[in-house]
């Protein structure tokens, strides 16, 4: 988990209208939570009325107590999590002029739930507010001017204090429910503007004495601009004290989708950003998650391009690295990264041949098949399992090996996939996998 983030963003409380909420009353809750009622207001607002296209538009959360007691919740900085069925996440749906839904540009998620995305909790005495704000650009896609709608959602749980011992109560004892139609417009901008509109976020990311600049990071990596190509370069490359993750400006970069920000992905994961006078050495490589990171965004852009240089750290990188590379491949249609695959498939390393199995169940194609099933005969049992999962990773069929199988569970399945093949296998088309972030 993260460092504590304790960042708030107050708004005057003159003009606080009450949005539609739940009390959660004293008779409605358990024995054990039947301790009163809180009182507060939620709701979400638009800062503005109007944008420029291109520029951040951020969407407000607001909650005050309005009753005499304390009551805490839990607290992040705003940035969106993958997980979309996360409780306390807010959910935004924007529909276009044409009255469409616009794009959702998030990564698609495919390996569930990495780590936890909670940093801490906020306190909010009587009479006091809070406002989170939200990039509203990190769950619609804008591509042109015109007038817009936002259906806006937020279910928090509350936490009553226990004025026996002085802590907060495990269980909540009301969930503030916000639900909002808003609407706003965008209009034309010219480069002027929206260099004029980015400046304070850039400002921020540049300021080495802000030890805390999570909204700028945001702003300049969600929404980057040819124009400040240069920093998002910079932002990539290693430098202490951390100010941010690195992988946030890799993504920047792959956002923007210039030629030039290629290049610099690139190169990063060539591990040619590293500090010239500070040694390389196998541990440092191991561990460093921007190469990974690097390589994960080559292979979802797939150009042919990159083969070369992922085929070159192929033979100088030690693993994981080697095994990202592996995986990778999958995702080119190239007969380079095809015969890389199967070559490795009888690579002495459990590893090589566990990674170029899951390369196969990335290219996604017929035509795997036949070495997949050539290899639940692997001596390893640990390779014989992940070719059953590549197989039912690639067909849809479930073949049910274990997690250790032995060798006579591994020669019954593999008879198994085999008759299956010699009847099914003429009239099989499967798809071919999309990338997906967390592989």
């Amino acid at each position: 988990m993260g460092a504590m983030v304790w960042t708030v963003w107050r708004i005057p409380s003159q003009g606080l209208k009450v949005g539609l909420f739940w009390f959660v009353a004293a008779t409605s809750l358990a024995p054990s939570l039947a301790r009163g009622q809180l009182s507060y207001t939620v709701h979400f607002e638009m800062e503005r009325s109007s944008y420029l296209l291109g520029e951040p538009i951020f969407c407000n959360y607001v909650i005050r107590n309005t009753g005499s007691k304390v009551f805490a919740f839990r607290y992040r900085s705003p940035s969106r999590v993958l997980v979309r069925d996360y409780e306390q996440e807010p959910s935004f749906m924007v529909t276009g002029p044409d009255g469409r839904r616009l794009p959702d540009p998030a990564p698609r998620p495919c390996g569930g739930t990495q780590g936890t995305v909670v940093y801490g909790s906020v306190t909010l005495p009587p009479g006091q507010t809070q406002s989170e704000r939200w990039l509203l650009n990190q769950w619609a896609r804008f591509t042109g001017p015109g007038r817009f709608q936002v259906r806006a959602e937020r279910r928090l749980a509350l936490l009553e204090l226990d004025p026996k011992t002085g802590k907060f109560f495990e269980k909540p004892a009301a969930f503030a429910l916000a639900l909002e139609e808003m609407s706003f417009e965008i209009k034309p901008s010219t480069p002027e503007q929206l260099a004029a509109a980015f400046q304070p976020y850039l400002a921020q990311v540049s300021n080495t004495k802000d030890r805390n600049p999570a909204e700028g990071v945001l702003v300049v990596t969600t929404l980057p601009q040819p124009f400040f190509f240069r920093q998002l370069v910079n932002m990539a490359k290693p430098v202490k004290p951390d100010r941010w993750d690195r992988r946030e400006a890799l993504a920047g970069l792959a956002r923007l989708d210039t030629p030039a920000a290629w290049r610099a992905i690139l190169k990063l994961a060539r591990g040619a950003e590293s500090p010239a006078n500070s040694a390389r050495t196998e541990s440092t490589e191991q561990s460093d998650p921007v190469r990974s990171y690097a390589v994960l965004l080559l292979a979802e852009k797939a150009d042919s391009a990159f083969l070369s240089t992922l085929l070159e750290m192929l033979r100088t990188s030690p693993e994981p690295l080697r095994g990202e590379v592996l995986r990778a491949l999958g995702f080119f249609s190239d007969a380079r990264a095809y015969q890389t695959l199967f070559d490795n498939l009888h690579s002495a390393p459990i590893a090589d041949r566990m990674n170029s199995i899951l390369g196969l169940k990335n290219l996604g194609t017929k035509e795997v098949i036949p070495a997949l099933l050539a290899m639940l005969n692997d001596p390893a049992p640990q390779v014989r399992q992940v070719a059953d999962f590549a197989l039912e990773g690639v067909t849809g069929r479930k073949a049910g090996l274990s997690a250790e199988p032995s060798p006579a569970e591994s020669t019954r399945v593999a008879d198994a996939w085999h008759a299956w093949w010699r009847e099914h296998g003429g009239n099989l088309s499967p798809p071919h996998p999309a990338a997906c972030h967390d592989w």
